[in-house]
């Protein structure tokens, strides 16, 4: 029976262990986060937008899309648009960016950084 207890013991210890580092690990993980945000957040100037910008947006975009003449507009600047190396710069580093992105969400959502998880038994 005392080796039954030992084991129980023993997997319970090893859990507490176990889910206290990780929550240690995604506390501070948490904080670097929150500290990178807030120094980004300050040095670039970001503020949300203001209800009267909220407003003025969501006014002129009404405005488009029941204006045949401004879509219509639009449509010629996109077609004439000749893009220039500054142009391809930056949509390289935006594409960068955004494959970063979707790599983190991908590794966190398979919680590993190569593979995914083996779930079940192997056997085809």
């Amino acid at each position: 029976m005392s080796a039954i207890i030992a084991k129980a013991t023993g997997f319970v210890n090893s859990t507490v262990a176990k889910s206290t580092q990780l929550a240690n690990c995604a506390v501070y993980w948490g904080k670097v986060g929150a500290e990178v945000g807030k120094v980004i957040y300050k040095k670039e100037g970001l503020a949300p937008p203001t209800t009267k910008e909220f407003e003025t947006v969501f006014q002129n975009a009404v405005k488009f899309l029941k204006s045949g003449e401004q879509q219509k507009q639009f449509l010629e600047k996109a077609a004439a648009f000749k893009p220039t190396k500054e142009c391809a710069v930056k949509a390289g580093i935006y594409g960068t960016q955004l494959l970063a992105f979707f790599s983190v969400g991908e590794i966190i959502g398979r919680r590993h950084v190569f593979g995914y998880p083996s779930v079940g038994s192997n056997h085809h």
